[in-house]
């Protein structure tokens, strides 16, 4: 007969095993956050290094080295960061800022960057919020003239000179039409338009300032006060020039009678002379005769601030973009060369291609413009 089998040792050592398994265990629970937190910290510490890399290349010239603004608005500012969360900031540096000189940064939209490049970016830029400081907005205060050069420029092609009103639309400037509706109304009916009146929709062109410059420039209106834009001799030339590129006689028209008003006479014959023209509608001598009034550069001028200085700086000392005085790159450049990269644009920045924006005699006049600032 077998001896019968002791089993408690074996039980008894099972039972310790057991007990040290959960201690092993609860330590591991208990270290296990710090030693997460500890690797979380590196990964975050090297996805912010990373952030701060593509921020120094690509976002200093408009932002600032510290966030604080240049070009564009302050980043580093405690409000902007408290009311904007990580997928509206990725969105906004993604898609960019239609309207604006910010540019659509992520590949979905034709930039540069990776979504993992967009978060790295968010990552650096929302470290900022502990030490932001806080960033008042400054104070607009809207302004007729400011409204008055708007209106002059773009809206007196359908509301007419001063909204005298035109054979399209009734009289604008009228003390007692004016009075049947406040601020709010015009405010909206521009941002908005009334598209069965054939009033366009503005909001999506001006700013909400400019808008804000245009309702006090109605406001003055109203009050029967009058208003003169604030617009150079040589700017309704170069407008008026442009305007007869297009084959657009009123405009053109339009201009070189308030470039007679505006100078002081030194080029009434030749204004007059090309008034002429356009009224027996011999655009082509009457574009050759004001050409002859505007050398090159100067029409390169209008086009250069209108096309250029968001990333170049009205002077083109740079900004987003290049400065261009006394630049290599121009001046190493030909003529022709300099408009196939214009047009053609350079691949992974902010210099959009300008196909099918300007044509080559206008891209001819930027250069010239670019030509007087090299040595």
């Amino acid at each position: 007969m077998r001896p019968k089998e002791n089993y408690y040792r074996l039980i008894g050592t099972a039972f310790g095993l057991t007990l040290a398994i959960l201690i092993a265990f609860q330590i591991y629970l208990i270290r296990e956050p710090a030693r997460v937190q500890a690797v979380q910290a590196v990964d975050l510490a090297a996805t912010s290094a990373a952030g701060r890399q593509l921020y120094n290349q690509n976002c200093i010239e408009c932002h600032g080295e510290n966030g604080e603004g240049k070009v564009g608005p302050a980043l580093n500012s405690r409000l902007l960061l408290e009311i904007t969360s990580d997928q509206a900031l990725f969105n906004l540096i993604g898609n960019g800022v239609p309207g604006t000189a910010m540019p659509a940064w992520g590949q979905t939209f034709g930039g540069p960057f990776s979504d993992e490049q967009l978060r790295q970016m968010v990552v650096f830029i929302r470290a900022w919020e502990s030490t932001a400081p806080e960033i008042l907005p400054e104070v607009f205060t809207p302004d007729p003239v400011r409204g008055a050069t708007i209106f002059a420029t773009t809206c007196f092609i359908c509301h007419g000179e001063n909204g005298q009103g035109s054979d399209r639309v009734e009289k604008l400037n009228d003390p007692i039409r004016l009075k049947d509706f406040g601020d709010a109304w015009y405010r909206d009916t521009i941002a908005y338009g009334r598209p069965a009146k054939g009033m366009p929709t503005w909001g999506t062109v001006l700013s909400p300032q400019q808008i804000d410059d245009l309702v006090a420039l109605i406001s003055a209106w109203r009050a029967g006060e009058t208003v003169t834009p604030d617009i150079p001799f040589k700017k309704h030339l170069r407008s008026a020039a442009f305007a007869l590129r297009q084959f657009d006689p009123l405009d053109a028209e339009y201009h070189l009678n308030a470039a007679l008003a505006e100078g002081d006479g030194s080029v009434a014959g030749e204004i007059g002379e090309i008034l002429n023209l356009i009224n027996q509608k011999d655009l082509s001598a009457a574009k050759t005769l004001l050409t002859g009034l505007l050398p090159p550069a100067e029409m390169g001028e209008e086009l250069f601030f209108g096309y250029c200085a968001a990333c170049h700086e009205a002077d083109g000392t740079g900004g987003i973009g290049k400065n261009l005085h006394d630049n290599n790159f121009v001046q190493t450049k030909s003529d022709a060369e300099l408009i196939e990269f214009i047009l053609a644009g350079r691949k992974g920045t902010a210099m959009n291609g300008f196909q099918n924006i300007l044509t080559a005699e206008q891209i001819n006049d930027v250069i010239a413009l670019l030509r007087t600032w090299q040595r």
